[in-house]
């Protein structure tokens, strides 16, 4: 079975049409174009595709979760939510400035 990823391409604002393009010629799913970013889901082979193929998109973010957070509280229990085992080894090391 084939992993279904969401990513978000950011884009300056006027060519996120341009990246929604590029994505649909490269045959991503889901392609869905707002205002300064790109969304849309593929596989994890579709990461280096995009990365060499996308020549409007400022980068490629892998999308690990999402939810609404108004208060630091809410942030920090919605991050902790986010199975981060999955994505970062036992002994890896994730710096965050802030």
């Amino acid at each position: 079975m084939d992993q279904t990823l969401q990513f978000v391409i950011p884009a300056l604002m006027g060519v996120e049409s341009t990246v929604a393009y590029e994505l649909k010629k490269l045959g991503l799913c889901q392609v869905k174009a707002e205002n300064g970013r790109v969304l849309c889901q593929g596989g994890p082979a579709d990461i280096p595709r995009m990365n060499l193929a996308l020549r409007c998109g400022a980068r490629v973010l892998l999308s690990l979760g999402s939810f609404q957070a108004r208060s630091f509280e809410e942030l920090f229990q919605g991050a902790a939510a986010i199975p981060w085992e999955d994505y970062i080894p036992r002994e890896g090391r994730f710096p965050v400035k802030g």
